[in-house]
């Protein structure tokens, strides 16, 4: 949610273009089987690591009905998405079922640069343009040693097209479709043997669905990068800004005993509400051989303003700086061992004011975590390997009140994260895996603040196994897998607390555990097909809030029941379609964690098409149509009240049939 000027990027482009006069064609790009990148960068074999994970390749994304990232994510096994803003770019990713915080519980990085902010706000994707991305790793459940707090649903990282591996590109391309959509994306990527230099611009407008939800994008990007013996060193920048209108939820009743989201789905209920953001972000990576092993260290700055509009009347204004640096070293053995470790430090400051009719606010956050970790993996036999790890991690916490009855708080907290796996292969294409391990979270700026009296939170902390098989043969492949998580003191809002008014809140200890299964088979090189479904069951284990008994109830917003299925077919070798359906489960409204309210969330099915053609070599146009059938749904509700079965309900309206058409220019 961001703005740029990109004429810094076109100056930069004149800067480094003598530099590239020699520029040697790109090399053709590596296998990406059995290749990830854990710990921002460190290559690792995922066929040998004790985990559920899947790579989305540049192809898969070409074939694939997805408009944008977020879509793209959800078609993925355990993969669900919340929006209550309207707005693509703002929608929360949850992976393994943690509702309205998945964001917090999700780890999102691109090219090994964490992308969560230390708030409640969703990791702002809407920049990264499809045709940009290189591969995504996804690696469900796993990341709190490498990676520290906020992974206990897994680690997201998008390698986009950069550096030294990206191919020489100049490339246009020009959006136009429903809510008058109009989005215009350019990029450029050259190199030599010595230098690589890459940089982006997005300009995008639309009205989105609803009244009073027009979005306002910019951003743009630049990185440079040098090559010397045995190592590299990039730098790289990024801003971008979004205004963003906001027309609230749609009663069901409203308090005027309308039904506002079945007669009037596009209506604004805030007619003058809307957001404003602007994130500017730097940093340095390098990577250097040191003996038989690897170095790579990483520093980074983001600074984050928001000016926000709410109600008409209430003014929040957020001023986030977060700095982090890493550096980890990976030392492979004979034998197939390797070695990792590491440390990293990050520290966010966040500066608020709110100012309303009902009086003014204003405060200071600041969180500063420092951790060291080591992983090792054991080639134990020629089809076995060991991988153990552990982090430690020091967290200090403070809250300064400027302005206000807000509460003041200074704590300190010493969290440890380990995981203990081993990988069996037991026939040429099947293989099994198990684990074991622990993760935590940290309450972000936000929750730390909004505690209406609580004592201050504590870190979320979640036993987490997971046990499952893969299998391979040629151009098919197939995964099951069992997961349990076992949480306590679960950081979420709770609507039973804060004396009727709801708070931040550690819960009582929950449980989240599941089933996934996927399969993909290519039957030519012309036809191909892919299907996941999850069953998942996120309830509380045990517990008591404002005389509710919580044990066995389930967590809200999370469904049972996930799928998607897709087939593309290239009739010609310039013709590609694809043609997707999902099924998201009926879920608990929001607040509803007493379970007993009479309305639900309801289940949906969306079926979504692209057609793209290759007109030329360097000119293609695509067309895409999403929710094919018109299906009227919502992803977000929440309910009045907390407790007792009748009550009005808000909803969320999630955009009707829509199309959208590209036409892109290469070089």
């Amino acid at each position: 949610m961001k703005r740029t000027a990109l004429r810094p990027y076109a100056g930069a482009a004149l800067l480094v273009a003598p530099l590239l006069a020699h520029a040697q064609p790109a090399p053709a790009p590596a296998q990406l089987d059995s290749v990830t990148v854990t710990a921002s960068r460190v290559a690792a074999d995922t066929d040998k690591l004790p985990v559920a994970y899947d790579i989305i390749t540049a192809q898969d994304i070409a074939n694939s009905s997805a408009r944008n990232v977020q879509e793209l994510l959800s078609t993925q096994t355990g993969v669900h998405l919340l929006n209550s803003s309207g707005s693509s770019d703002r929608q929360t990713i949850d992976l393994r079922g943690f509702g309205m915080t998945g964001s917090s519980n999700t780890l999102v990085l691109i090219d090994g640069v964490r992308q969560n902010d230390n708030d409640l706000s969703a990791p702002s994707l809407g920049a990264v343009p499809l045709a940009s991305i290189d591969r995504i790793e996804i690696i469900r459940g796993s990341g709190a040693v490498q990676y520290g707090g906020g992974a206990t649903g897994g680690v997201i990282n998008i390698i986009t097209k950069t550096g030294f591996n990206a191919e020489h590109r100049v490339q246009l391309s020009h959006t136009m479709g429903s809510y008058d959509l109009r989005q215009t994306d350019a990029s450029v990527a050259l190199h030599n043997e010595r230098v690589a230099f890459d940089a982006y611009g997005q300009v995008m407008r639309t009205d989105n669905y609803r009244d009073n939800n027009a979005e306002r994008r910019d951003s743009g990007g630049a990185s440079l990068a040098f090559r010397h013996d045995g190592g590299q060193i990039r730098g790289y920048v990024r801003t971008s800004s979004q205004k963003l209108e906001l027309p609230g939820a749609r009663g069901v009743p409203n308090a005027m005993g309308e039904d506002e989201y079945h007669n009037d789905r596009r209506g604004a209920t805030t007619p003058d509400d809307y957001v404003r953001l602007r994130t500017d972000a730097f940093g340095l990576q390098a990577e250097q051989r040191i003996g038989t092993g690897t170095l790579y260290a990483d520093l980074g700055q983001r600074d984050k303003r928001l000016y926000g509009l709410s109600f008409g009347s209430t003014v929040r204004e957020q001023d986030l700086d977060e700095s982090t640096a890493s550096v980890r070293y990976r030392l492979p053995f004979n034998g197939g061992h390797s070695l990792v470790v590491g440390a990293d430090w990050q520290r966010g400051v966040m500066d608020g004011e709110e100012r309303s009719a009902w009086g003014n606010s204003a405060w200071r956050t600041s969180q500063t975590q420092r951790g060291i970790f080591g992983e090792v993996q054991i080639q134990a036999t020629d089809t076995t390997t060991v991988t153990v790890g552990g982090r430690r991690q020091a967290s200090d916490d403070r809250i300064t009140v400027r302005e206000g009855f807000m509460p003041e708080s200074d704590q300190s907290h010493r969290l440890g994260a380990w995981q203990a796996g081993v990988r069996q292969e037991l026939t040429a294409n099947v293989s099994t895996y198990a684990r074991i391990g622990r993760s935590f979270r940290i309450a972000n700026a936000d929750e730390l603040t909004s505690l209406f009296g609580r004592d201050p939170l504590i870190p979320q902390t979640s036993v987490d196994k997971e046990i499952g098989v893969d299998w391979r043969s040629g151009a098919t492949r197939a995964r099951l897998s069992f997961f349990q998580s076992d949480l306590d003191n679960e950081i979420h809002f709770n609507a039973l607390d804060g004396g009727g008014f709801g708070s931040n809140a550690n819960l009582p200890p929950t449980r989240r555990r599941g089933i996934e299964i996927e399969g993909s088979h290519a039957f030519s090189d012309a036809l191909s097909f892919n299907a996941n479904a999850t069953w998942l069951q996120a309830r509380f284990r045990e517990g008591t809030f404002a005389g509710v008994d919580l044990a066995g109830k389930t967590v809200p917003l999370v469904p049972t029941w996930m799928a998607n299925a897709s087939v593309t077919w290239r009739p010609i070798s310039d013709l590609a379609l694809n043609l997707g359906a999902q099924y998201v489960g009926k879920t608990r409204l929001d607040n509803d964690q007493a379970n007993q309210f009479h309305a639900r969330l309801p289940s949906y099915v969306l079926v979504n098409g692209r057609a793209s053609y290759r007109i030329t070599d360097n000119v293609e146009a695509s067309f895409a149509v999403n929710n094919l059938f018109d299906r009227k749904y919502a992803t977000y509700g929440v309910r009045a009240g907390s407790v007792g079965e009748a009550g009005r309900y808000n909803l969320y309206p999630a955009a009707e049939r829509n199309v959208m058409a590209t036409l892109a220019v290469r070089y």
